[in-house]
């Protein structure tokens, strides 16, 4: 596989498999892809393992780790912390967007959303992955 499509893959992390259809026709809309999908967050550590991903995304609420608890463990892992994470969820509660925040998520998206906030959350994914790390706690 080329790096370019390296950068561009998806890992989805979800147990009911209802949302991975509608985010493949966004996605691959908007030019990324391949797109696997998993359905635990131990699945997607084992997965993120064997291979690099330019892209995770997965709802805060999973078993049998939630989306911060998959976060910490990523961000703790040399090989892992740099793979950038997009928390997507129905759950509106606003002290999951903090929770979110300070594990270390890249974006945050309420379900339902478009194309078009789906596409201004990526390039949020890719404007904070090329700031330098002296501009990253702005």
């Amino acid at each position: 596989m080329s790096k370019a499509n390296t950068l561009q893959n998806v890992l989805i992390i979800d147990p009911a498999g209802i949302i991975t259809r509608v985010l493949t026709v966004m996605l691959t809309e908007l030019g990324w892809g391949p797109i696997e999908t998993v359905p635990t967050p131990v699945d997607a550590l084992t997965t993120l393992r064997e291979k690099r991903f330019g892209l995770v995304m997965t709802d805060w609420a999973m078993d049998p780790m939630d989306a911060g608890e998959f976060l910490k463990s990523v961000r703790a892992d040399i090989a892992l912390a740099s793979t950038p994470v997009m928390i997507v969820t129905g759950n509106p509660d606003p002290s999951q967007f903090i929770f979110s925040s300070d594990a270390g998520a890249d974006a945050y998206a309420l379900v339902p959303f478009d194309i078009e906030t789906l596409a201004l959350k990526l390039d949020q994914i890719r404007l904070r992955r090329t700031r330098s790390p002296s501009q990253m706690g702005d």
